[in-house]
């Protein structure tokens, strides 16, 4: 990984995880996310997970995209609709 990458997915992590926060604060069902990407191509690549407790409505999931997308935009990068996944995340009962 070259120099330039290291600096740019410290950003991206950085830039993720206050959007993390805001998310958090705002959605309700809201739990955390991940993201994979190739760093020589990001704009192209990058996916973003949402990990929720329940499915997000139509306005939630349009809120996730405009939070990220804030963020993202001082990388010069937006994720796309089909780039941002849901995933529920259930817990066992005891």
């Amino acid at each position: 990984m070259t120099k330039t990458e290291k600096r740019l997915e410290k950003q991206l992590i950085q830039l993720l995880t206050q959007a993390c926060e805001e998310l958090k604060d705002d959605l309700a069902n809201f739990l955390y996310l991940s993201h994979s990407a190739s760093l020589k191509n990001l704009t192209n690549t990058l996916v973003v997970e949402l990990f929720c407790s329940q499915s997000l409505s139509h306005s939630e999931l349009a809120k996730a995209s405009t939070t990220l997308n804030f963020y993202l935009s001082k990388l010069n990068c937006a994720v796309k609709p089909a780039s941002l996944k849901v995933t529920l995340v259930t817990q066992a009962n005891n």
